[in-house]
């Protein structure tokens, strides 16, 4: 059932759980929240990995550039809406997320570096790639863990529904067979006899005609035994449209195609099985006639269309069994078949869900699955590595000695200071837990090297190249500063 703008039941219920997810976000996130929402809904059905990829942007830009760390999340919806279409994308969409998804994220580096260096100075090129690398890992949590799970579980449907095709095929191969060996030896001993009868000297010239007229009856019932073992024998496995519309123009035919991307592969099939009969149906009825040949794909189905101009001899109903033949595997996928004259011809139009009939059976879901996963598995343990050899490195570095910090005096040079600090500082946002610094400061931020309740980190801020400011940071500020 549709509720407007193509949409389905489903997806109105979706916009309306993840918008209320957004209602804590503030007024700017709530709006930001209902626009892209809005259109990932309406646009999901074309478009589902780059719905995904938006969604990571929308929760990557406020994440390196509003807080400006990972660290404090000023949105969560984004994180959550992603995981969603992840999921969805994943049990859905037939084309890979890994390869966009990855642009996106690499196109967060340079801003984070950017965000964090005009904060931190040059400690921020440093601290941007730690925003950056932490991000990453959140995202791979969110939204490839549940992109990968809806995967096997397309994985696991396609093979299951594989396995029923492969026992159907063999079923209708043992019984083509066995009309082939029992009816057409039978069939073929009865011509015979009747061809013996009908040049018979002896025989009344009635009996011959009679035995000329059963011979050819045997024949036709040869022939149609034929066509139906055709039918039930193993399908035509080609899927090569492009090479079809080609042979077709080579012959002579004025034939036109808009193609599309890769289906499952019984679609595939079908697609080509479609395409052949309506364009032996236009070169039969249709002789000169322009013809178009047009493939479209959404996230879960495909429609062919097979049209031509004016017919010189309409079809009356109930002709060709290519026609019917061709409906009753359209209806076995799950599809629908039309074929119909039009003001300027005749058109054939089929469409095919993507999930009825997946793909002939492969390797077991888990084994497909693990050669999906393997590359965005590898990209994130190498990014995790990074990411606790920069936090192991960072924090060698970053701790300051509370006499060397007691030894600081308000109004020295810039220069001079930093010549004591630590060459690191903290790896997070403490500024969030202190009152604004002074107007236009550069602030610097660093452990005690001895914690107490009194003591845990200090900040050092300089305006003009002085410092204008020294304070040590109680243990009491985090909590303090998480209430805020």
């Amino acid at each position: 059932m549709r509720c407007g703008w193509g949409l389905r039941w489903p997806d109105a219920v979706l916009w309306v759980v993840l918008a209320a997810a957004a209602v804590f976000e503030g007024l700017v996130g709530l709006v930001a929240a209902l626009v892209l929402l809005t259109a990932a809904v309406v646009l999901f059905r074309r478009s589902p990995v780059w719905t995904v990829c938006a969604h990571v942007a929308a929760a990557a830009a406020p994440a390196l550039v509003l807080a400006p760390t990972v660290t404090n999340l000023p949105w969560v919806w984004p994180f959550f809406a992603a995981g969603v279409f992840g999921f969805r994308a994943g049990r859905w969409a037939a084309e890979p997320v890994l390869l966009p998804l990855a642009a996106v994220l690499l196109a967060g580096l340079p801003v984070s570096v950017l965000a964090d260096g005009s904060v931190r100075g040059g400690f921020g090129v440093l601290f941007g790639v730690y925003d950056w690398s932490v991000l990453v890992l959140i995202v791979l949590a969110v939204v490839l863990g549940p992109w990968l799970l809806g995967r096997y579980l397309r994985l696991r449907a396609e093979l299951s529904a594989a396995g029923l095709d492969q026992a159907a095929l063999r079923e209708r191969t043992r019984i083509a067979r066995d009309m082939h060996d029992s009816l057409g030896h039978e069939w073929g001993l009865v011509a015979l006899r009747a061809a013996a009868l009908e040049v018979a000297p002896d025989l009344p010239e009635r009996h011959r005609l009679a035995a000329g007229e059963l011979r050819a009856g045997v024949a036709a019932a040869t022939e149609r035994l034929q066509e139906i073992i055709g039918v039930l024998g193993p399908r035509d496995e080609r899927t090569d449209v492009g090479a079809l519309v080609e042979r077709a123009a080579a012959a002579g035919m004025d034939v036109s195609w808009t193609p599309a991307g890769p289906s499952p592969e019984p679609v595939e099939r079908a697609v080509h099985r479609i395409v052949r009969e309506g364009l032996t149906n236009a070169a039969k009825h249709a002789p000169g006639a322009p013809v178009s040949v047009r493939v479209e794909r959404s996230y879960d189905t495909t429609t062919v269309t097979v049209a031509n101009g004016q017919m010189a001899a309409r079809p009356g109903p109930g002709g060709g069994t290519g026609l019917a033949g061709l409906a009753d595997h359209v209806r076995s996928l799950g599809g629908t078949l039309t074929a119909e004259p039009r003001d300027d011809g005749f058109a054939l139009v089929a469409e095919l869900p993507h999930d009825a009939r997946p793909a002939p059976a492969g390797p077991p879901a888990r084994r497909r699955l693990a050669g999906v996963a393997r590359t965005p598995l590898l990209a994130g343990t190498a990014v995790a590595v990074l990411t606790m050899a920069l936090y192991a490195t960072v924090g060698a570095g970053n701790s300051l000695d509370p006499e060397v910090f007691e030894k600081i005096v308000p109004g020295a040079p810039q220069a001079d200071v930093e010549a004591v600090l630590p060459p690191f500082q903290i790896l997070g946002d403490p500024e969030r837990m202190l009152s604004d610094p002074p107007k236009g400061a550069d602030c610097r931020y660093h452990w005690a090297s001895e914690q107490t309740d009194e003591r845990l980190f200090f900040r050092l801020c300089f305006v003009a190249d002085r410092l204008v400011l020294k304070e040590t940071v109680p243990r009491g500020a985090i909590s303090a500063g998480e209430e805020r």
